[in-house]
């Protein structure tokens, strides 16, 4: 059960707001990178893998840390946390823009990550222990908006603001523009955000948070430095440590749940169909996406030598057509009668595969005539695929998700989220190292490899999909 602070049962548009705005920025950081990449390449002599770090540990830090945030807030507050993971990432933020070495970077960025990983999940399990009805509903279409939404907002003014070189600042700007937008939000977060927290006492899982931890922690490391290991011995010794853990995990949560604790991954939530079924589509489409992001960006400043902020300039067309159609895609779900939200994301995957292919067909017929113009229709294409399949994947997810579920539920959706991001930032980064050729001057080879990969993903989100297709139409006739 959840309770509110006396006075303050609802949240406001005005605390909607400032959560959002904090759901912003640790999201918006994972791109915002991506068009410093070559900067920061030149200004601390960084290499392709070390790049890649920046973005994957990031999202690694983010992700093993949500597993046990969750719980935090439901024990001492959801807004308390909240303000915590602000004030951490403010901090983490000013350490980023300091670094004068490589190592700093990245060792400031996993700090980046832990704190981001303290506010994140308090957004959206205070929005639904807060909101009901039609405002909740409204406040999930803007938190999913937004989380597209950010990705974009970061390649496109984390673009401008290296361009820019503030004050001399150059790629550091991209994490100072973090310090201004915190010291708002912690101003104003007492008076508009309601405090949260759950009933009782909430006992910690500490021994299925580590194995969690480890488990994802052995996945992204073997993809992401696959390349540099050439795919030999210590990626196959990460991959049977996985296998051997997993187990280990499962039975783990189980004794927890048979001693009438809570484990961190309560096997009742597993239990549930549609919620595993819109956690799995979530992985697949933000792996997909957060790929994207990095192999085209890299590709078009290192392959073809665009600036920052042309190379930012060159995703906000997917930015538009996210938002506007984040706003109306439980709408045009409902068209889909009975098949409502999958039906759509199986709609939204073919879209985002056309997407990728146009993307790629126009890169390679232009080549060194390739503008920001021309990859509009692309960009665009890939922007309404991806809001309708996040906003409805995140909406299956929820479907009649009990309140004691809350707290756990919203932590591990947003993990597998933030894990998906670094794994396909990884899985599409590494077989783009894979296929880097010297005489493939625009590197379309190593861009075609991580597009096929990402294509794939969306086949297989297809096929989840389409399953549960099946599954309602064959189970219409039984209700009638």
């Amino acid at each position: 059960m959840n309770q509110t602070s006396p006075g303050r049962h609802t949240l406001t548009m005005a605390g909607l707001l400032l959560l959002v705005a904090g759901q912003l920025m640790p999201q918006m950081d994972f791109s915002i990178v991506n068009v410093a990449l070559e900067s920061v390449s030149i200004s601390l002599h960084a290499s392709k893998t070390q790049l890649g770090l920046i973005v994957s540990l990031y999202g690694l830090a983010f992700a093993v840390s949500l597993a046990l945030s969750g719980r935090l807030g439901d024990r001492y507050g959801r807004r308390r946390l909240f303000m915590l993971g602000i004030a951490l990432f403010a901090i983490a933020s000013f350490f980023c823009g300091l670094a004068t070495t490589i190592h700093q970077l990245i060792v400031a960025r996993i700090a980046q990550g832990v704190a981001a990983a303290l506010l994140m999940p308090q957004i959206l399990a205070t929005i639904h222990v807060s909101l009901s009805g039609t405002r909740h509903s409204q406040a999930i279409g803007i938190y999913g908006s937004v989380g597209g939404l950010s990705f974009v907002i970061g390649q496109a003014l984390g673009g401008w603001l290296v361009s820019a070189d503030l004050f001399g600042l150059s790629w550091r700007a991209v994490f100072y523009i973090n310090l201004p937008v915190c010291l708002v939000i912690l101003y104003f977060a007492r008076k508009f955000i309601p405090e949260t927290q759950q009933d009782g006492q909430t006992i910690f899982d500490w021994y299925g948070t580590a194995l969690l931890a480890l488990v994802i922690t052995l996945i992204l490391t073997a993809i992401s430095w696959g390349p540099d290991w050439q795919w030999g011995w210590p990626v196959w010794l990460c991959a049977a440590a996985v296998i051997a853990l997993l187990p280990g995990l499962v039975r783990v949560e189980k004794r927890l749940a048979g001693l009438g604790k809570t484990p961190l991954l309560p096997p009742a939530l597993l239990q549930r169909r549609t919620y595993l079924a819109g956690v799995s589509s979530l992985v697949l489409q933000v792996a997909s996406y957060g790929g994207f992001m990095f192999v085209v960006a890299l590709t078009l400043q290192s392959g073809f030598q665009w600036s920052s902020v042309e190379s930012g300039n060159a995703f906000i067309a997917l930015g538009v057509t996210y938002f506007i159609t984040s706003l109306y895609a439980d709408r045009v779900a409902k068209w889909f009668g009975r098949l409502s939200y999958s039906g759509l994301v199986m709609c939204a995957s073919l879209i985002n595969l056309s997407g990728y292919w146009l993307l790629f067909d126009l890169i390679t017929a232009q080549q060194g005539a390739l503008t920001p113009w021309d990859l509009i229709a692309p960009m665009g294409i890939t922007g309404i695929g991806n809001a309708f399949s996040v906003n409805c994947s995140v909406r299956i997810g929820l479907t009649d998700l009990p309140a004691q579920f809350a707290g756990a539920g919203s932590a591990l959706m947003t993990t597998m989220q933030q894990t998906a991001i670094a794994l396909g930032t990884a899985m599409a980064g590494a077989m783009y190292i894979q296929h880097l050729a010297s005489d493939d001057i625009h590197q379309l080879s190593a861009l075609k490899a991580g597009l096929l990969v990402l294509g794939f993903m969306m086949l297989l989100q297809f096929a989840l999909h389409a399953a549960s297709v099946v599954r309602l139409l064959r189970a219409a006739p039984a209700r009638t």
